[in-house]
């Protein structure tokens, strides 16, 4: 029997709690079992994939959990070269700061300049490129390049995201004990319903006009 009234709306907060603090605790775990560097690019790919699949409908949390953990196990190694690339730029911007803020003058400022829109490109990528590999099948450097492309058509999307992201930053450091249970989840939900209305469109305006999706999306589901 279906649920109606407050206790249809309490069912459905308790549901959609328990849901995040069971993908918060599989996306720690699973980080871990990969030692931490090659575990946090697949449980990350994992959690969207499987907000994918429950935002579209699937609601039953035993199915969802083995699509998180198949997901894990599938894109393990493709998530990864990913996240290292991520990580090497990641690190190669850090270094690069440490040395730009070396230099003075007109040079330093032409130097802080080309870091600060290669550090806001970068951020971009971060913040698009899992849900984007959760969505699409693509080769790997193009989901750099989708990204950015994704930002452009969609700036709204993107204004949203980081708005979206600072309230919850600040949310997290009123109340840092929400952290270790909903820190990613909550944050990947907000990013995955965001992005989900515009892939929506998307296959819409496809549907209208008889055109073929320029990649397959990914369908793990068991």
């Amino acid at each position: 029997m279906e649920l109606e009234g407050w206790k249809g709306k309490l069912y459905w907060f308790v549901e959609w709690i328990t849901l995040l603090a069971v993908l918060q605790l599989l996306w720690a775990c699973l980080t871990l079992l990969g030692l931490l560097l090659f575990g946090v690019a697949p449980a990350t790919v994992a959690m969207f994939t499987t907000l994918r699949k429950r935002l579209q409908g699937e609601e039953d949390l035993k199915r969802l959990v083995k699509i998180y953990w198949n997901t894990y196990k599938v894109e393990f190694i493709p998530s990864n070269r990913i996240g290292m690339i991520l990580l090497s730029v990641g690190y190669f911007l850090t270094i690069n700061f440490h040395i730009i803020s070396s230099f003075h003058g007109l040079l330093g400022l032409l130097l802080l300049t080309a870091f600060i829109s290669i550090s806001i490109f970068f951020g971009i990528i971060v913040v698009n490129i899992f849900q984007l590999y959760a969505h699409y099948d693509l080769p790997t450097l193009r989901y750099f390049a989708a990204s950015i492309i994704f930002s452009i058509a969609y700036p709204l999307q993107m204004i949203s995201n980081i708005v979206g992201l600072m309230i919850l930053y600040k949310i997290y450091s009123w109340f840092p004990g929400l952290i270790p249970f909903f820190g990613v989840s909550l944050a990947a939900l907000f990013l995955t319903w965001i992005s989900s209305h515009i892939f929506k469109h998307e296959r819409e305006s496809e549907k209208r006009t008889n055109l073929p999706h320029y990649s397959a999306g990914r369908e793990i589901t068991s």
